[in-house]
């Protein structure tokens, strides 16, 4: 049927419950991805390239959208207007314009903490419970052409079961391109070569398998006849190229020994025995259009519809025709046939089939150089034939006798779900079973109906074992129990400190609430802080502070918003600047206590501090409650090296002092006289007598007067002399 199998994007987007403007991986399209795709495209899967993590997608973010963009994906090629089926992969214009928002806005990654977690699947089995698993020996292709094998498989029945549920596990899915599974009780001969059929007339076909082919679950009441020490019979085609190549295919079945209403496959309509203008021939270079046409007399009951072709073809189209009313009940249309992507289309509502109708099929075939599929170039004559590069007119079916009711037969009572069923709190998984006309639903969680919940769907957010009970007419059926697991949250919480102003080259201590393996990242204004991880942290800078708790699940904290310490500057000069030094200047917090001191120069004296010019304080040292910017100015008196404290002569006296412009010195000796103003510049220079001397100074100031006597002994004075 089928050469290797292509590149595959299995990529089916549901409906987008967008939570931002603009969707993200985290918040939107990690859950589109785990409902659809990642069943194929995962490690193990049948998809070339994984879609579980962020990092996955977003390499394929355009390439995935040029294809949603495009319809060629999601594979589901029927038609939805025509017909719909369980569980079909439809996009809606609203996933295709919402995919193409999170691309052409850089498919943003979000939070990606707080990301879904991604789905766990089995490589092994999707049915659940299995009761009858084999797996052929391993087999190394012989040929390059195309290959058609029979592997004989002992069942071990030792009574009669009903298969209820089969699937196929290509062990390559690179080279096996479909499976036909039989039924044969017999001890006929298998011819381990032939293709189509066993070469035992007794095989009865209960199966088919195509690249995409999911799992077959049987209708409630109803399954596939497994005789007592059955044999179960793969027929499995291997593509052409892959010589060398090993498998090892497995199927699966859910069985019950139950008596169950037993259901046939086979392919009513085929090339070999219902085409109406046949043979199945398209010349190079042209187009065909085919029919076929089979009549099964009796009420027929119809589940499935499978078509088949290779290459070469185009579309296909089957239903069901009264001749005599010209009324139609539809079955499938493929209007852009895909040779790599074929399912078992499955009626979500049993199709009754009423004697005295024809099962029709029309298919469209193009053999030129307008279909890339086309195997040949130059386009070679294709016929009817098992080979890949041959072409091929079926519709399998699966079918049983018409019986009152079966309009109501529940097809399917399965719980699927969209994504994980372990998750963290706030986050959630949507359930769904089967949707179709005249369905009814209650869902239950362990055991206790929900309240309103009476759709399809079902959003769950606690843990807990789910099962939804689905009535159609008279009939009801309950699922079996989908149990989910919800992992707390760690306690994501700051101690608020005692006060939230960080002192001024200080800091606080922010203190998370601790819990049993908890790990920790902290970070500041949504920033994280490398290297924070434990339960506390510094702080000495303002920002807002969170904190970040991981247990298996994340948790942030609510922010703690630190504020700095107001600060001031307090400047400080000496004047004159010769006159000495000061010490205190520098930047202080709010309200502190700051003493600023100064220290005068050989021949000069602390006089005062002045702000603005305004004195504030006479002591050396002056301490203050600072509350706003301060610049002080120490102010200092030149003493010309002599201290007006020493005193080594006796006999003198110089009043009044203050003054105001004439000073008098009464001496006991001859004294020389020197007088300097504030600058130490000489402004007077006299010998005094010995009596009552009288000196003028007429600018108002301070002066110092040195006087010396012969003998060199000296003094010094400070006289003020006022206005």
């Amino acid at each position: 049927m089928n050469k290797k199998i292509s590149t595959l994007i299995c990529c089916c987007i549901a409906v987008l419950s967008a939570h931002s403007q603009t969707p993200n991986w985290s918040d939107n399209v990690a859950k589109i991805f785990y409902a659809n795709c990642t069943p194929c495209h995962r490690p193990g899967g049948i998809g070339s390239f994984s879609l579980m993590t962020y990092q996955d997608a977003f390499p394929m973010a355009s390439s995935i959208d040029n294809y949603v963009s495009n319809s060629i994906m999601p594979p589901w090629t029927a038609n939805p207007d025509y017909k719909h089926f369980v569980h079909e992969r439809v996009l809606s214009q609203t996933d295709i314009d919402a995919i193409h928002q999170w691309v052409v806005n850089g498919a943003p990654s979000g939070d990606l903490r707080f990301a879904p977690p991604a789905p766990t699947y089995s490589n092994t089995t999707q049915l659940g419970t299995v009761n009858l698993s084999l797996r052929i020996p391993d087999y190394t292709v012989s040929s390059n052409n195309d290959v058609y094998h029979n592997f004989v498989l002992p069942s071990g029945l030792s009574q009669l079961n009903y298969a209820t549920a089969v699937e196929i596990i290509p062990g390559n899915s690179g080279i096996v391109h479909h499976v036909l599974v039989f039924s044969d009780s017999t001890n006929n001969a298998i011819n381990p070569n032939s293709a189509g059929g066993t070469g035992s007339t007794a095989s009865k076909l209960i199966y088919v398998y195509a690249p995409g082919g999911q799992p077959y679950f049987t209708p409630v009441g109803t399954g596939l006849r497994l005789p007592a020490n059955t044999r179960i019979i793969l027929q499995i085609h291997y593509a052409p190229g892959n010589q060398g190549q090993l498998d090892s295919t497995r199927i699966n079945f859910k069985t019950t020994t139950t008596t169950q209403r037993s259901i046939s496959v086979y392919p009513i309509l085929n090339h070999l025995t219902s085409l109406t203008n046949g043979p199945l021939s398209i010349p190079s270079n042209q187009t065909r259009t085919f029919n076929e046409q089979a009549t099964i007399p009796g009420n027929w009951t119809f589940l499935t519809a499978f078509p088949h072709m290779h290459l070469i073809g185009k579309s296909i189209h089957s239903y069901a025709l009264n001749t005599n009313t010209n009324d139609t009940i539809r079955f499938v249309k493929i209007p852009e046939w895909s040779f790599h992507w074929q399912t078992n289309y499955v009626f979500p509502n049993a199709v009754k089939v009423p004697n005295g109708y024809s099962l029709k099929a029309t298919a469209f075939y193009d053999n030129t150089t307008n279909n890339p599929d086309n195997p040949s170039s130059p386009p070679q004559n294709v016929s009817a034939g098992e080979n890949t590069t041959d072409e091929m007119m079926m519709v399998f079916f699966s079918y049983m006798p018409y019986q009152n009711g079966d309009e109501n037969l529940i097809i399917d009572k399965r719980i699927l779900p969209l994504g994980a069923t372990t998750f963290c709190q706030g986050q959630s998984v949507d359930l769904k079973t089967i949707s179709g006309n005249g369905y009814s639903y209650q869902w239950y969680k362990n055991g206790t109906i929900i309240g309103g919940a009476t759709t399809y769907l079902y959003n769950v957010t606690q843990a807990g074992s789910y099962t939804v009970s689905i009535t159609l007419g008279p009939n009801n059926a309950v699922s079996d129990p989908m149990v989910v697991t919800v992992n707390s949250n760690p306690t994501a919480s700051i101690n608020l400190p005692g006060t939230t102003e960080i002192p001024y080259g200080g800091s606080i201590t922010l203190n998370a609430v601790t819990g049993n393996g908890y790990t920790y990242q902290w970070y500041k204004d949504d920033v994280l802080i490398s290297g924070e991880t434990a339960s506390s942290y510094d702080a000495t800078t303002a920002g807002s502070y969170t904190v970040e708790v991981y247990n298996g699940c994340y948790a942030v904290s609510s922010p703690v918003v630190l504020t700095e310490q107001l600060t001031y500057g307090v400047a400080t000069s000496a004047s004159p600047i010769a006159g000495g030094t000061t010490t205190g200047a520098g930047t202080y917090g709010n309200g502190t206590s700051v003493s600023v001191t100064a220290t005068a120069n050989n021949g000069y004296t602390f006089n005062n501090w002045t702000e603005n010019g305004n004195a504030v304080s006479n002591n050396v040292t002056y301490t203050f409650t600072l509350s706003a910017p301060v610049s002080l100015v120490a102010n200092f008196d030149q003493t010309v090296g002599i201290s007006d404290s020493d005193s080594y002569l006796d006999g003198i006296s110089i009043f009044p002092n203050p003054a105001q412009g004439v000073v008098n010195i009464a001496c006991d000796r001859q004294l020389d006289l020197s007088v300097f103003n504030t600058s130490g510049q000489l402004v007077l220079a006299a010998q005094l007598n010995k009596a009552v001397n009288r000196i003028e100074l007429k600018e108002p100031g301070v002066y110092l007067l040195q006087l010396k006597d012969k003998s060199g002994k000296k003094m010094s004075r400070r006289v003020v002399i006022q206005q």
